[in-house]
């Protein structure tokens, strides 16, 4: 079995350690992630071809990719990349890939194991010299996982906050806050289960950097809300928000 990161920085290793060399580099794992992405679905060459050599002769597209094809299958083994007439499939039960076991956990609900495979933005760092129709779709798809990390760390934070456990609801906001750090919604809801933590000098700093972060990208101040709530943590005389954040 072969495992495939695509998360954060990519890689490709199999049960004796990572494989290196030219089936883990350029379009060799560009074509593997794409078709990881695929879900075991058939994907036709000629589709392959229009994302990976948009500007080469068809020819000499399908050349290129043969080629690619044997490093794939010489360094991972025959079974790797199925052939179904004109279409190409990742075999599943001989590569795994951490994006796949994401949808998969996402899926069923197991949303913090889902959470915890997320290293970082799909294939981060990663190009394709030639490569803006790859370049468009990866964009796509980093997107499309973005949102489900996202909806993914919000539904963690809400229910560990309906079962008042406020502390493991400040590591989910602070997840979400990472990823969209100019949020006003998020940074209220962070504020709040920091409060309901008992961390309120905390939820006062969080508040300064993120005030720090709009003025220095856009020049502008937080939500009302966040500044009426940090007014509040100012102010000791002032009873802080309710045990409960609202929703």
């Amino acid at each position: 079995m072969h495992q495939l990161t695509l998360f954060g920085t990519a890689g490709l290793a199999s049960a004796d350690g990572p494989v290196v060399g030219r089936a883990s580099q350029g379009r060799r794992l560009a074509l593997l992630a794409y078709l990881a992405l695929a879900k075991g679905r058939p994907v036709g060459r000629d589709r392959i071809i229009a994302l990976l050599w948009p500007e080469s002769t068809m020819d000499r597209a399908r050349a290129q990719l043969s080629d690619d094809l044997y490093i794939i299958r010489s360094a991972l083994g025959d079974d790797v990349v199925r052939s179904v007439a004109d279409e190409l499939a990742l075999a599943p039960q001989v590569m795994r890939s951490d994006v796949a076991e994401f949808e998969r956990l996402f899926d069923e609900g197991s949303l913090d194991a889902a959470v915890a495979l997320v290293t970082g933005p799909l294939l981060d760092g990663f190009h394709l010299r030639d490569g803006a129709e790859f370049e468009r779709w990866l964009d796509g798809e980093r997107a499309r996982l973005g949102r489900a990390h996202a909806e993914a760390l919000e539904a963690l934070a809400v229910r560990s906050e309906a079962s008042e456990q406020y502390v493991a609801a400040v590591g989910w906001w602070q997840g979400l806050a990472a990823l969209d750090p100019y949020s006003g919604r998020v940074a209220l809801r962070l504020m709040r289960a920091l409060v309901c933590a008992g961390d309120r000098a905390g939820a006062l700093r969080h508040a300064r950097v993120h005030a720090a972060l709009l003025q220095n990208e856009f020049g502008t101040g937080p939500d009302s809300e966040v500044e009426r709530l940090s007014e509040q943590l100012r102010d000791a005389s002032v009873q802080t928000p309710p045990t409960r954040p609202a929703p």
